[in-house]
């Protein structure tokens, strides 16, 4: 992939790969998929919720699934006010001792952090954690949402395996993604075929790279390890042709 292609990131980095679970909703076999996924994770991780919030705009259909299927009331949090000193949070939310808030995607942490703050600033609601569909479990991340619990139906290492198991990358293009993984912002790519990151490199068993080397604190916490990966490797080859999450 050229460079002038490359995804820019609401964080402010720029890398060859991004997560887009907008594009999700556009096919309805995978957004039931993951809707089912999403939910039962909640449940599992949550089972004392009692209020769901999203983080708009993406986080909001999700939410809303979410919401309906454990038949808890729902608000969101806006990206910005609508008026300037207006507040941020949307639905006119009651009390609740265990709001899980619901993202899409998360990296850097900072909509899920912006988001806690406005609850807890604007409303009576106390937050439980962070549920996401994905999550990049960079270190930044893992230091700034520490004081919360933070799940996630998947994360970049299953991703990487997923893609890789499909043909999308090679196994130097996952060892350049580890290498980013390590410390995104301060990564210097590797000039060449790999910096380039081609979704179409070998798969053989030389060049495998074993998600067991890089087990993680936070996100390999679906209650089912095994559905999880499952739903991304359905994911993934269903895709294959599109590049959906890697481009």
């Amino acid at each position: 992939m050229p460079r002038d292609q490359w995804s820019r990131w609401k964080s402010g980095i720029v890398a060859p790969c991004g997560c887009n679970c907008r594009r999700l909703n556009a096919v309805p076999a995978l957004r039931r998929l993951v809707d089912d996924a999403l939910a039962d994770a909640t449940r599992s991780s949550f089972p004392r919720a009692d209020y769901i919030v999203a983080v708009a705009h993406a986080g909001i259909p999700w939410a809303k699934t979410v919401a309906e299927r454990l038949d808890l009331p729902l608000a969101y949090v806006r990206a910005e006010a609508r008026t300037p000193g207006g507040p941020l949070v949307e639905c006119e939310p009651g009390t609740g001792d265990q709001a899980v808030i619901i993202e899409d995607v998360v990296a850097s942490g900072g909509s899920a952090e912006r988001a806690i703050q406005a609850l807890l600033a604007e409303t009576s609601l106390r937050v439980a954690g962070i549920q996401s569909i994905a999550n990049w479990n960079f270190p930044e991340m893992r230091d700034l949402l520490a004081p919360w619990t933070v799940r996630a139906v998947t994360s970049y290492p299953q991703v990487l395996e997923s893609a890789q198991e499909a043909g999308l990358l090679s196994g130097a293009d996952v060892r350049e993604l580890f290498r980013f993984y390590a410390d995104p912002r301060r990564h210097a790519w590797h000039p060449g075929p790999v910096a380039d990151v081609s979704l179409s490199g070998s798969n053989s068993a030389a060049t495998r790279v074993s998600i067991s080397d890089y087990r993680e604190p936070c996100s390999n916490t679906y209650y089912n390890p095994a559905t999880r990966i499952t739903v991304w490797r359905n994911i993934y080859y269903k895709l294959q042709a599109r590049n959906d999450f890697l481009k």
